[in-house]
């Protein structure tokens, strides 16, 4: 099959039962959630919400789980890595199934193994059986259920709404998320100080089972695009290849996945390595400070995406995207150089801001300029490119720099990397600098 160009694919049309688009709105901007007006979309919304509930608290209890444990920065990065590996193994075959596959089944599957598996957790550790190796067992089926769901929620999201809303609905879906980060690491914070680790990964079950059960009466995601494309004989090295050749021809997106790699290296992976150590040993932080401080970066990606959906389009989105990565750089630095807790919650706020730039400018720039056929396999590119990279830049910050260097000069040294390239394409790509 032949896939074909972004720029003379028909949009996609609106799901039935959808309401008419609006016209432009005057005056001062207010947030406006015209995608949650899509029954599958509202379903998907609240199964998104509360798996990054479990998500954000797991960041949490798994870090401090292993603290208490080990007392040790590197069985800490080692459990971020074990987390992130899946990502970057089975995110690739992932997106093919998404594409072939019933994407409703696809997630519904893996978030019960999910689910199952941190009931099972949750009860070795109030039994007090947890280790260390049973924790990094868990942290892998974990990140094996987000490698296999995270790609095919993504690409399920323009079945969803029509093109016009499509920049509204991904800044919406990142809402769920970054609601979700909010009440996550802050609640999970609350319950270890008061009941102990153990109360954390209880509640964390209980999210999970949320989350599949609404999935459950979703219809949009169920169709099987094996039937819609007309391919019938399945060929997972021919899918991948399929879509790299789409990437190649299109140098701007294939831009924002070199720069999602660049922020999974150093950004998301040295943040979730040595944060906990910075929060607990350079500022003299608890598991409820460390909590507080993600709940304050979840607070400025909220504000920043609520300022989006009032927005019914822009201009220069790459360019945007890239400015975002270098601010959050910037923040990033300046919460190992913050010398109080609160100095650095500004810092989170602000990484969090610029992230919510990042997230909403990235998803909608790639959902928009990918044909459906092979939405599924690029979404799962950009996951690898972000999420799988992340055990690699937590065990390069977390291990190979912290042997060298101390915690502090390690963020420094990644975000600096992270804004020089951020900065290289910002000034040489044009035509990513002027993708809308």
């Amino acid at each position: 099959m032949t896939v074909r160009d972004p720029a003379s694919a028909e949009p996609p049309q609106a799901p039935s039962g959808g309401p008419p688009s609006e016209a432009p709105r005057r005056g001062l901007p207010l947030p406006s959630f015209t995608s949650m007006r899509y029954r599958d979309f509202r379903y998907y919304w609240v199964s998104t919400a509360t798996l990054f509930v479990d998500q954000g608290m797991a960041n949490v209890a798994l870090a401090w789980l292993m603290l208490e444990l080990t007392d040790s920065t590197a069985w800490v990065a080692t459990a971020v890595a074990v987390r992130g590996l899946p990502l970057f193994l089975l995110t690739m075959p992932a997106g093919v199934l998404a594409d072939r596959w019933n994407r409703r089944q696809l997630m519904i599957s893996t978030q019960l193994v999910a689910a199952a598996s941190a009931i099972v957790f949750a009860i070795l550790v109030a039994m007090d059986l947890a280790t260390a190796p049973l924790a990094l067992i868990y942290a892998w089926i974990l990140g094996s259920s987000t490698a296999i769901s995270l790609p095919t929620r993504q690409a399920i999201i323009p079945t969803m709404v029509p093109k016009e809303h499509l920049l509204n609905a991904v800044v919406t879906g990142a809402m769920a998320r970054t609601s979700s980060q909010l009440i996550g690491p802050a609640l999970a914070g609350v319950l270890i100080g008061f009941w102990g680790v153990e109360a954390s990964f209880a509640v964390q079950a209980a999210f999970l089972v949320v989350s599949t059960l609404t999935i459950f009466p979703l219809s949009a995601a169920s169709t099987r695009l094996v039937e819609q494309t007309g391919r019938a004989r399945f060929s997972m090295l021919g899918d991948l290849a399929e879509a790299w050749r789409f990437l190649r021809s299109n140098i701007p997106l294939l831009v924002i996945i070199g720069l999602m790699v660049n922020t999974g290296l150093f950004m998301i992976g040295p943040n979730q390595a040595l944060i906990p150590v910075i929060v607990r040993d350079e500022l003299g932080g608890s598991a409820r400070a460390l909590g507080f401080m993600f709940t304050a970066m979840a607070t400025g990606t909220l504000t920043t995406s609520l300022f989006l959906t009032s927005l019914g389009g822009m201009r220069n989105k790459g360019g945007f995207f890239a400015m975002a990565l270098i601010g959050g750089s910037f923040c990033f630095a300046g919460i190992a150089l913050s010398p109080e807790l609160w100095s650095a919650m500004i810092f989170f706020y602000f990484w969090g801001a610029f992230g919510g730039f990042f997230v909403s400018m990235s998803q909608s720039l790639l959902q928009s300029h990918t044909p459906q056929e092979v939405m599924g396999r690029v979404m799962s590119v950009n996951a690898l490119a972000s999420q799988g990279t992340m055990p690699l830049g937590s065990l390069i910050a977390g291990v190979v720099l912290t042997q060298f260097v101390d915690v502090t000069a390690a963020v420094l040294i990644v975000a600096a990397i992270c804004a020089s390239i951020a900065t290289s394409a910002l000034l040489f790509i044009p035509r990513f600098r002027r993708l809308s």
